[in-house]
């Protein structure tokens, strides 16, 4: 029998669905199984020791999409798959995308910062607007969508560049070289990161970086905290040379109550609800029970972490 730890607790009928469905497998929520399951869903921190001591173990399926609190280096070495749930978490990421748009363009973010005071805020025009996202896969495709939506002109940038399918959802795309090697400032209204939180990627957006468009833009930021250098964000705010900042992710989590990111007039902090949805387990279980199948009939699974890439 082939054992599965489900360290995300399935609901009655889904733990019914799996039993019923792979007869040959043994399915249990008890995290002491870590020590031989041979599947595991989820990951729990506090039993990274023992599932790294696991030699049954051959996959593990995150509930996530983001992949950078895994051991990915010896998870690699001891040839365990790892997959992700890319594409799980899209539409709530590129929902709340759209609000902080919205809260932004309509002049909702003084009336929020400054409770009380009955003012008239400025507010922008969202169809006559550019925005620049950084990165094309499954979540920065479903922010693209809503972008079109409200009219704007979507520029994607990727490794890979464009192909057919994203010249259907972006206006341009264009390669992290060509934006590397970019001399003249990019005009855009938003800057949106999702970049993952990869050893590439770490502290990427600095004054450097944050300063290669044109000045008064707003920056969002629902990919990781680790992609951005803090204090030169802080730092761009308070000269103005950004208009604002949206943070879902931050460099140290829980972001401290301390932290002036909370207090800034500039700032609308969320503590990394971005891809929240009210049913998660309706939502995960499809994918792992898709991946299950394929699992035991042999076939390649999907959302496959390439551990060179870290993603």
């Amino acid at each position: 029998m082939t054992k599965v730890l489900l360290l995300v607790e399935p609901k009655t009928e889904q733990l019914q669905q799996l039993k019923s469905e792979f007869p040959t497998a043994t399915f249990t929520t008890d995290p002491a199984d870590c020590r031989d399951a041979e599947i595991i869903l989820g990951w729990k921190a506090d039993l990274a020791a023992t599932i790294l001591k696991n030699e049954q173990l051959q996959w593990i399926q995150a509930k996530s999409a983001g992949v950078d609190y895994f051991p990915l280096r010896q998870l690699e070495g001891l040839g365990i798959t790892l997959t992700n749930a890319s594409g799980l978490h899209s539409r709530y990421i590129a929902e709340t995308v759209s609000a902080y748009l919205l809260i932004e363009n309509r002049g909702l973010r003084p009336v929020i910062k400054e409770p009380g005071q009955w003012i008239e805020p400025a507010v922008l025009e969202t169809a006559s607007q550019r925005v620049i996202i950084f990165g094309t896969g499954h979540i920065g495709q479903e922010i693209a969508r809503y972008c079109r939506f409200f009219g704007m002109h979507v520029t994607g940038i990727n490794r890979h560049g464009s192909d057919d399918h994203l010249s259907a959802l972006f206006d341009d795309v264009i390669t992290m070289q060509q934006f590397a090697a970019e001399d003249e400032l990019l005009v855009t209204d938003y800057v949106i990161n999702i970049l993952p939180g990869t050893g590439a990627t770490t502290h990427f957006f600095d004054e450097k970086h944050l300063q290669k468009f044109t000045s008064g833009y707003t920056f969002i930021n629902v990919g990781r905290g680790t992609t951005v250098v803090t204090s030169d964000l802080q730092k761009m705010l308070a000269t103005g040379y950004l208009r604002s900042a949206y943070l879902d992710v931050f460099e140290q989590e829980p972001l401290p109550a301390s932290s002036a990111l909370w207090r800034s007039p500039q700032v609308i902090a969320t503590p990394h609800i971005s891809g929240l949805m009210q049913h998660f387990r309706v939502a995960l279980y499809p994918l792992f029970v898709d991946n299950l199948r394929r699992y035991f009939a042999g076939t390649h699974l999907r959302n496959v972490v390439d551990y060179q890439k870290e993603y």
